[in-house]
């Protein structure tokens, strides 16, 4: 009994120990290292499972594992780690908030195998021989799969500590400070914690915002970074900025504290723009990189619009005598079904779909928002929403001109004239051409009201102002999880 307590007593003592010394070591990575260690460990794990399926696959066979042996397949190393760097960032392998989250994590690595195993299946009939034999194939999978596992793992354990975590303060304890305490909040990771508010107000000294504590005010920011041990500044200021917090701002980012302003970790956390927190000066500048777009990326851009619409052209006419028949059994014709939207500033253009309400839907001509379980709707209709495939006639438009395979999604005219009232900045959204789909589509699907618009535009938003070729074959690629999983309405 006393040989037991005496153990229990230095483990105690032990842990003790290591949590005093966890607590003087801080090393609060920010996400962009985060994710480059994320690649890093990923390529390690990957190579490491190439050479030991290298060798299991050797003393199968009977070869000696030679340097030559691994010399003639060294191509294998970096085809391997390309692919699976490919798959897992569109499965989200390197979004860091996704990365805390270890039933997430395991799950989206399981995907990324079993893409990783349907390409493999797909081309291993038609490369030579031996290109990537299948003992070695199943050897690297199954290896590949637990290490990559355990060592996310391992990397949500560590960065759960809280010595790893970023130490946030906010600077405004107003609305809008609120609104990202909240968000941080209810993040399900351990990346952030929040120390607390700084405000000017002397009334909310010492008292709690949003379940913070504020701390002080600006004159005092200097010395509650270092009390606090905090990482990163958030300023959450929407008027003119005072000299004093101005300067206590630039003593912050000079000692190496991060200062960063409320909409960009919005941003980085939520992937949407918060379009109620923001000025109009603000947007002004998050739009200025889409006027500095070259030559070349609008020309891939309307590339890949004419090849995914030629494609969805194809497709289109493989399917329609079916889809024609299913409509006209069900409610009569049309099949088709065209109506006016607002297209790239604003212009006005007649948008092709096949046809899902019944011809009665709006006799007395007064347009309404389409809703879940709409009775309007047919039973082909259904069908079709669920699948997205009434969208597809909007390959004409795309083929046009009109439209993009990607963008944010067209509005009819009479909403957004409503809209633009409600909405702060609603009309950003029509700097760039609509799209078939779009980075809204992917994260939030259909919106069928001002409060569902208003959400719809922080992504799109987003997307207009993160643009680029790899954003545009991601939410392609995302998409076609979204039809196959029938997530329209």
């Amino acid at each position: 009994m006393t040989a037991g307590v005496r153990i229990l007593e230095i483990h105690q003592a032990a842990w003790k120990r290591c949590k005093r010394f966890v607590s003087t070591f801080r090393l609060a990575l920010p996400f962009s290292e985060r994710r480059v260690l994320l690649m890093v460990g990923d390529v390690l794990v990957v190579n490491t499972a190439v050479l030991a399926a290298l060798w299991l696959w050797a003393w199968i066979d009977g070869l000696a594992f030679t340097f030559d042996l691994v010399q003639a397949r060294w191509f294998w190393f970096p085809a391997l780690s390309g692919t699976w760097w490919c798959l897992a960032w569109l499965g989200d392998l390197y979004d860091v908030t996704v990365a805390g989250r270890r039933f997430e994590v395991t799950w989206r690595i399981l995907l990324v195998m079993a893409e990783f195993t349907f390409g493999y299946l797909l081309i291993y009939f038609v490369s030579p021989r031996d290109t990537l034999p299948r003992l070695f194939f199943l050897f690297f999978s199954t290896l590949t799969l637990f290490g990559m596992i355990l060592w996310r793992w391992m990397y949500i354990a560590v960065f759960a500590m809280p010595a790893l975590s970023r130490r946030a303060l906010i600077v405004g304890a107003g609305w809008s400070g609120r609104a990202l305490a909240r968000v941080l909040s209810v993040r399900d990771t351990e990346d952030y914690q929040i120390v607390g508010f700084v405000d000017d107000d002397v009334e909310l000294e010492g008292t709690k915002v949003a379940g913070l504590p504020v701390l002080g005010g600006n004159a005092g920011l200097v010395t509650l970074v270092q009390a606090h041990q905090v990482d990163e500044v958030v300023v959450n200021v929407t008027h003119e900025m005072g000299k004093t917090l101005f300067q206590a701002l630039l003593a912050c980012q000079a000692a190496g504290t991060h200062v960063v302003r409320m909409p960009d970790l919005y941003e980085q956390l939520t992937r949407q723009v918060p379009v109620e927190h923001v000025n109009a000066s603000w947007v002004l500048d998050a739009l200025d990189g889409l006027a500095a777009l070259g030559h070349l990326e609008r020309a891939a851009k309307r590339l890949l619009d004419l090849g995914c619409g030629l494609v969805g052209l194809i497709g289109l006419g493989f399917l329609l005598p079916f889809v024609a028949l299913v409509i006209c059994l069900d409610d009569g014709g049309p099949v088709f079904y065209t109506q006016v939207r607002s297209g790239m500033g604003g212009i006005p253009f007649r948008l092709f779909k096949l046809r899902t309400m019944r011809r009665s839907a709006e006799k007395d001509g007064r347009p309404r928002w389409a809703r879940e379980n709409d009775g309007r709707v047919t039973r082909a209709g259904r069908i079709l929403r669920k699948t997205r495939l009434d969208e597809l006639p909007q390959v004409i438009n795309i083929l046009r001109g009109e439209m993009s395979i990607v963008g944010p999604r067209p509005e009819r005219p009479e909403f957004i004239a409503d809209l633009e009232t409600q909405v702060p900045f609603y009309s950003t959204r029509l700097v760039v051409k609509p799209g078939l789909t779009g980075w809204g589509q992917i994260h939030y699907g259909y919106g069928n009201g001002v409060e569902d618009t208003l959400v719809k535009l922080q992504y799109d938003l987003y997307y207009i102002r993160h643009w680029s070729l790899w954003l545009d074959l991601y939410v392609i690629f995302k998409t076609i999880g979204v039809v196959l999983r029938c997530k329209g309405t």
